[in-house]
């Protein structure tokens, strides 16, 4: 639950402070349930870009991230980039 609430709180900030990013949390019905996603949704690479530079300069958000620096279980991270067809 704590991981849950984590990521909420992630979430929470980065569509306050970054709209109109909407980045939602999901976990697996099925499978491995303990695992937890984030997804977004860019118009464009430079959309994506452009947050992706904005969140590596925001301290508040590092600062977030560091709380929880034990929910995250080492070499487990891993980005997709999808596009649609």
């Amino acid at each position: 639950m704590e991981a849950v609430q984590f990521a909420k709180e992630v979430a929470g900030y980065i569509n306050t402070k970054y709209a109109p990013v909407s980045l939602q949390v999901y976990t697996e019905l099925f499978g491995d349930v303990n695992t937890i996603y984030w997804y977004a949704e860019y118009k464009d690479l430079a959309s994506l870009e452009t947050i992706i530079g904005q969140l590596n300069a925001d301290q508040e958000y590092w600062a977030i991230l560091g709380k929880a620096a034990d929910l995250f279980v080492e070499g487990s991270l891993h980005d997709t980039l999808m596009m649609s067809i």
